[in-house]
């Protein structure tokens, strides 16, 4: 049985919170851990593995109700306004909330390390203090005050956690040196090609318990609402279970999102969802002409999301933007016809910072680059409606996985539904670059209304009522597209 590290209660008693950051605070020394055979594994001792077979009614996977309607919308602090501050973040929540944005995902907004500085301002991703704010960014009093504020409007605040590697600054490089991978020679180890990062060790516990405060302290006293877990899958999921089962016996409505697909180590017990990596390699495929089965063949939810667990259905964000292209360069026309996608398909959708905007421009990760935002945005419109309705169409619930594709008697017409209960939504949409004439689809209703159209360059949200007659024999530009809603007690 494998050896398992147990806290002892001096240790308990001399640890307090502030050594997830600062070295001015004790540590905990080796010999404050006792080794003990007799501590099954996966069991809960202090939160550093957990058992997801336990009694425990912690334990028990949740899904919090405010999921069902998530719009995930990820805020680059940095580059959002000319200041790059959380005070002047503060003047986009208006529009973002009008636009239907309910959740805000902020990219890591603690300190980065300047040893092995990446650029002149470095990647938010190496961190050199778990509970510190990046000074670029304002205070812990200004994210406070810009939380309480998100709060009062509705909105539910995730923060990016990189629980893999720390910066070369993070005091744990001196404190604990055997916190971290190391070489052959001895040297800490870096991830991959991230020569500015540290890679963290997680076999040992004493570093997983450390973490867990960590986290705790930014949902118990700062009052955010999740995580979304950078590089989940670098770390082990009893880790992920750990931490889940300690942050949730404070919060039990938080989210957990890893950025990794779907494992069912992940989705049994810590996390609520994962990237649907699959959709997106697809998506970007649409603009040279892919064959409608190919995305359908990854639309229907994998049998890895378990329970309620779902999908995050994604067309940009961080990296995409910035290694591999503007969402404009990499999707073209198709983007509206697939933002839509995003929305309809099982799961949740993400908004990019800008790509309300459909800025042609590949924002700069380790430099200043601020958005030029236009007065009005060019897809805030389609956001909003597609955000109305899944905030309103219970058939778009988040944990409702239903999806039924509608045969058409052309395979570069693509149409499915989704159903729950009364509710039934039609996506229709020619997915190909030129027009296709004369198809028709297997529409089984009287009548729907048209809450949003796209003829391939104009938008239009007005709702109007159609039959399934007016699909008949129908001609479609590239691209075009129609969301339809039913509700059978009418």
């Amino acid at each position: 049985m494998k050896k398992f590290l147990a806290l002892t209660l001096a240790f308990l008693t001399v640890l307090s919170l502030a050594a997830c950051g600062s070295s001015n605070n004790t540590a905990a020394k080796k010999n404050d851990y006792t080794m003990s055979n007799n501590v099954k594994e996966g069991s809960v001792v202090n939160g550093i593995m957990t058992d997801i077979a336990s009694d425990d009614p912690i334990l028990k996977k949740t899904t919090a109700s405010w999921l069902d309607t998530c719009v995930l919308y990820e805020v680059n602090v940095r580059q959002f306004t000319e200041e790059g501050t959380f005070k002047a973040f503060e003047k986009h929540l208006e529009r973002l909330k009008k636009m239907g944005v309910n959740t805000l995902w902020f990219m890591p907004i603690h300190p980065i390390s300047e040893t092995e500085r990446k650029g002149t301002l470095g990647s938010y991703y190496a961190v050199s203090n778990y509970l510190n704010i990046n000074p670029e960014f304002g205070t812990i009093d200004d994210f406070k005050n810009m939380v309480k504020l998100a709060h009062s409007m509705g909105f539910k605040v995730l923060i990016d956690w990189v629980a893999n590697h720390t910066g070369w600054d993070n005091p744990w490089i001196k404190e604990h040196s055997d916190w971290y991978v190391h070489d052959k020679n001895g040297e800490i180890e870096s991830p991959y090609d991230w020569t500015d990062t540290a890679q963290l060790d997680y076999d040992n516990y004493e570093m997983r318990y450390e973490m867990i405060k960590c986290m705790q302290y930014w949902i118990k006293d700062i009052g955010i609402d999740g995580f979304r877990c950078d590089h989940a899958a670098g770390v082990p999921a009893p880790f992920w279970n750990a931490a889940v089962y300690r942050l949730k016996s404070v919060n039990s409505e938080i989210m957990m999102l890893a950025e990794a697909s779907a494992a069912q180590s992940f989705t049994e017990y810590a996390f609520d969802s994962c990237y649907n990596d699959a959709l997106y390699g697809e998506a970007t495929m649409t603009k040279n002409g892919v064959a409608t089965s190919s995305i359908q063949n990854v639309m229907s939810v994998h049998q890895n999301y378990i329970g309620d667990s779902f999908p995050m259905n994604y067309l940009d964000n961080h990296d995409k933007n910035s290694y591999e292209g503007s969402i404009v360069e990499r999707f073209k026309d198709t983007y509206q016809t697939l933002l839509a996608l995003t929305y309809i398909t099982p799961g949740i959708p993400l908004i990019y910072t800008s790509d309300e905007e459909g800025y042609d421009h590949e924002i700069e990760f380790f430099e200043k680059d601020t958005v030029k935002w236009e007065d009005n945005p060019k897809y805030a419109e389609l956001i909003t409606a597609l955000s109305k309705l899944k905030a309103e169409n219970a058939a778009l619930a988040s944990t409702n996985k239903e999806i039924e594709f509608i045969k058409t008697d052309n395979s570069k017409l693509f149409s499915f539904s989704r159903t729950n209960g009364n509710n039934k939504v039609i996506y229709i949409s020619n997915l190909y670059y030129e027009s296709l004439s004369d198809i028709s689809a297997e529409l089984d209703f009287d009548k729907a209304t048209c809450v949003i159209h796209h003829d391939g360059t104009a938008l239009d949200t007005t709702p109007v009522e159609l039959t399934a007659k007016d699909f008949e024999h129908k001609d479609y530009k590239p691209y075009e597209f129609y969301v339809l809603t039913i509700n059978t007690n009418n």
